[in-house]
């Protein structure tokens, strides 16, 4: 039996929004379900799962696994506003990715200058998945792909998150809390 999913014309273009929001990706279809968003050169970015209305990045290969390894859970609703596009995201992990990816596009040698940043126990960004705790077996569970060979961490609080894109733009040189970037937690 097909499966069919359907999303209102807004939610689809808010997802969009969310994977794109320099608009510069394609768009093909994997599945009754999912969108592909890729590059030029048809590297997958993001996919867009039209089923649980969530976008979830890709590994960066160019074959898609058919599900993906773990979908962000609905945590409630955050806004971010970079050089006013605004995009609305369901957990902060979403938020965080959006934004460090959104940072990296408008202000490129970001995520470079990010990682070099290391709290106690932790880093934001890295080249290498284990490269973001000191903990053995954390980078395993609380790491996802940002893309373009950067990974992040995933086990944030609203708190370290917001600090984290403070930092974030810092290293952009980026107005925090202004009309160049913002948000809504």
């Amino acid at each position: 039996m097909a499966v069919v999913s359907y999303v209102s014309t807004t939610k689809l273009l808010s997802l969009l929004a969310t994977a794109d929001p320099q608009r510069t990706y394609n768009v093909r279809v994997l599945s009754p379900t999912k969108l592909s968003l890729e590059t030029e050169t048809f590297q997958p970015v993001s996919i867009i799962d039209l089923a649980d209305e969530k976008v979830i990045p890709a590994s960066g290969s160019v074959e898609i696994a058919p599900v993906p390894k773990k979908a962000s859970r609905r945590r409630g609703e955050y806004c971010l506003s970079v050089f006013g596009e605004t995009t609305t995201l369901y957990s902060l992990k979403d938020l965080l990715a959006a934004g460090l990816i959104a940072l990296e596009k408008h202000r490129p040698g970001t995520l470079d200058k990010l990682s070099k940043i290391k709290t106690t126990t932790k880093r934001i960004v890295a080249h290498d998945a284990a490269h973001l705790y000191d903990a053995k077996g954390l980078s395993e569970k609380y790491a996802a792909s940002l893309g373009s060979g950067w990974w992040y961490g995933t086990n944030n609080s609203a708190q370290e998150t917001e600090a984290w894109l403070k930092r974030a733009c810092e290293c952009a040189g980026v107005q925090w809390g202004g009309k160049d970037f913002s948000i809504v937690v």
